[in-house]
């Protein structure tokens, strides 16, 4: 639909403006003391929360998302609002008081929390292996953002343009803006694109729902139901692509790898907080967000189930596409181009918020947690973000060959990344609310919850279901046992002191009392 010209010069708009802010921040920060580096800053309540809610829609927003919806049906539309309430329990017991003591303790990666808490003997090991999962995780989910961006590109100009020429021309400007601006430029962009692209989500939705049925959702589901019957509102979906254990797996998987423990959004949610009242308004603020954005992406589904129903399964993340070629073009040639173009731009926006957060992450861990902690490679701040800058560019190359020939759904790679992380995360919480917790049962934990993931994407063959889920659930029991099995007092009290005083200073009502 886009001309050659179009798509270029979209491309050419785009990368200008995120390239632009990148230079402007880092001249920013080059005259300021206590800018933040290259991995990390502190965020005010706005940024905190548009750069976790932006690095959360990924490609999610314009592609997987509207697409697993089409497939899913409105079961799948539920299974992700069901735990979105449960996000500020989860922010009030673990997120927060992460935060409070990394105020004190300058956390950096998500493995330095684990290695705070557990100490000794195989502390070094474990640090390898937490460091490797959140790595690795990082792979699938950045090659999704670049695949996902270049197939919108031959999706959206008709095959003509090249694939490849996207991977390489998106991965570098990626891996520029990210090296250029560091953390507070994706920070800023991510408020700004992802405001952007949640008016373009529902503008979409819209017009679809106006052109289909002229503004009404009843008559959209009389249409659905009148032609494929209750399928799209029911177990497995219209498309038997939500099958029971769904409403086990997926909602855990959203809720804790997704919300908290990529660890992009770890350090979002546990480290980049300012301030108490940027926490609070953290947990107070993206669950509706999410519902409002998430949404949007499901009335797109809906819309175009009942205007398009018989698109194949594989193409189901691009309905958007398929939705203003087939339908708002021939009603509005101009207003589908503008729109054809507001896709493509936001499927690079959101898409890069979330790579550009993902290598800022993965370079963090290679630096931090290998080269100098588990290495001892003593290094000045400037060589160190000379050293960064260069492992971001690895990284993102290796993203970039990967996106050459990825999985046929973008949603598979997400969903493995979020996998990964989860049987992480109660060795985490254990290790904060439990004494007896040891460093043993943590490397330990980490080896048997990586066996659960291989177990049950490889042997089982259930990973599309039950994602981390069961992986979590084995090392949650490794954790408690090994644990009992291998305690002897461990001299850790200053964590747990600090723990308590952040968590005193968190939950003073009457700040007069203090």
């Amino acid at each position: 639909m886009l001309s050659f010209s179009e798509f270029w010069i979209t491309v050419a708009c785009y990368i200008v403006f995120i390239l632009g802010i990148g230079a402007y921040v880092n001249y920013r920060n080059s005259k300021k003391v206590g800018a933040g580096g290259l991995f990390a800053s502190k965020l005010n309540w706005p940024q905190a929360i548009m750069t976790y809610i932006a690095s959360l829609m990924s490609v999610w927003l314009f592609f997987a998302g509207p697409g697993g919806y089409y497939k899913g049906g409105f079961v799948y539309w539920m299974s992700e609002m069901t735990w979105l309430p449960m996000y500020m329990i989860l922010a009030h017991f673990v997120t927060n008081k992460v935060w409070a003591l990394s105020r004190k303790r300058a956390y950096v990666t998500p493995t330095d929390f684990y290695c705070d808490r557990f100490q000794g003997k195989g502390v070094a090991l474990l640090r390898v292996l937490v460091g490797l999962v959140f790595l690795i995780s990082a792979f699938p989910y950045v090659t999704s953002v670049i695949a996902a961006i270049a197939q919108g590109a031959v999706r959206v100009s008709d095959g003509s343009i090249n694939y490849g020429m996207v991977c390489l021309i998106i991965g570098i400007a990626m891996v520029v803006f990210t090296t250029l601006g560091g953390f507070k430029s994706v920070a800023l962009t991510d408020t700004i694109q992802g405001i952007v692209y949640m008016i373009v989500i529902w503008l979409i939705a819209f017009v679809a729902l106006w052109i289909g049925f002229k503004g009404s959702l009843s008559d959209c589901v009389k249409a659905i139901v009148d032609n494929e019957g209750t399928a799209f509102f029911s177990y497995p979906g219209p498309r038997g692509w939500v099958p029971y254990g769904y409403r086990f797996g997926y909602p855990f998987a959203l809720l804790i790898g997704y919300s908290v423990m990529l660890p992009h959004i770890f350090v979002r949610a546990c480290y980049s907080g300012r301030d108490l009242n940027t926490q609070r308004k953290l947990a107070l603020h993206t669950p509706w967000i999410r519902v409002f954005v998430w949404t949007g992406c499901f009335i797109v589904g809906i819309v175009c189930f009942g205007m398009l129903p018989n698109i194949a399964t594989e193409d189901a993340e691009y309905i958007i596409p398929f939705l203003i070629e087939g339908n708002i073009f021939p009603n509005n040639p101009i207003f589908a181009h503008v729109l054809m173009i507001a896709f493509f731009c936001g499927a690079c926006g959101v898409g890069l918020s979330t790579a550009d957060s993902y290598l800022l992450s993965a370079a963090s861990i290679v630096m931090d947690d290998f080269i100098v902690n588990i290495f001892g490679i003593k290094m000045t701040q400037k060589r160190r973000t000379l050293v960064g800058r260069i492992v971001i560019l690895l990284v993102g190359l290796i993203g970039v060959l990967m996106a050459l020939d990825p999985p046929d759904l973008i949603a598979d790679m997400i969903m493995f990344s979020i996998g990964m992380t989860m049987p992480l995360f109660p060795i985490m919480v254990i290790g904060m609310y439990w004494k007896k917790a040891t460093t043993t049962a943590a490397w330990i934990s980490v080896v048997t919850g990586m066996l659960g993931i291989w177990w049950t994407y490889m042997v089982w063959g259930q990973g599309g279901t039950y994602y981390g889920a069961v992986a979590m659930l084995i090392s949650t029991v490794t954790m408690v046992v090994v644990s009992l099995l291998t305690y002897k007092k461990e001299s850790n009290e200053k964590f747990f002191t600090d723990m308590q005083a952040g968590i005193n200073e968190i939950y003073v009502i009457d700040p007069a009392a203090k």
